[in-house]
């Protein structure tokens, strides 16, 4: 899906990216905002939404292996579930289009459905359009049950409520891939 809005057009500077301009990298106007990704359903009329700042923070705090994401996965989250403004893909630095995405995992099903597993791509879905368009293989860091737990602020009906959560573990370190054990040079000397 594209988005509607092509540029923002600023006093003294004229058509810029929204995206870029949402993100403060316009050197006229820094912005430093809080970056959340929200994610809604209509049936229950819910919202999450997920702290990628914080994100960020847990991925470096323990740090962990990428993982690829499956092609046909990919383009269908971008096709059905996001919004893309195709204008931005070419303005994303070398630096960080190299940078991997966030991925999280939740239960989510029909009303009075099984819960099915169903990850969301929290961060980076320009960097992957973009990837997925030059076909280069894209990229994420997955995050464990409590760490997307921990990040996410679940409104149903409009007011902050408990995540619902369902029996197991959910994603385990391990299945995130964090590393278990960092090793320091004190330790080994």
């Amino acid at each position: 899906m594209s988005s509607i809005i092509t540029n923002v057009i600023l006093p003294g500077l004229g058509p810029v990216c929204p995206e870029c301009f949402s993100r403060g990298h316009i050197a006229a106007f820094p912005l430093a905002p809080g970056e959340v990704y929200s994610y809604g359903t209509t049936e229950p009329q819910a919202k999450l939404d997920w702290d990628v700042d914080a994100a960020r923070a847990l991925v470096a705090e323990r740090p962990r292996t990428a993982q690829r994401l499956d092609t046909n996965w990919l383009e269908s989250w971008l096709n059905e579930r996001t919004s893309i403004t195709p204008e931005h893909l070419d303005h994303i630095p070398a630096g960080k289009l190299a940078e991997p995405g966030i991925l999280i995992e939740i239960m989510a099903g029909p009303p009075r459905g099984e819960p099915q597993p169903f990850r969301i791509l929290i961060d980076g879905t320009h960097r992957a359009a973009r990837k997925l368009r030059d076909h280069q293989d894209c990229w994420a860091f997955l995050l464990t049950e409590e760490e997307q737990y921990s990040i996410c602020t679940y409104r149903l009906k409009g007011r902050v409520t408990e995540l619902p959560s369902f029996p197991g573990p959910g994603i385990t370190a391990r299945e995130a891939g964090v590393f278990m054990n960092v090793v320091s040079e004190s330790d080994v000397a």
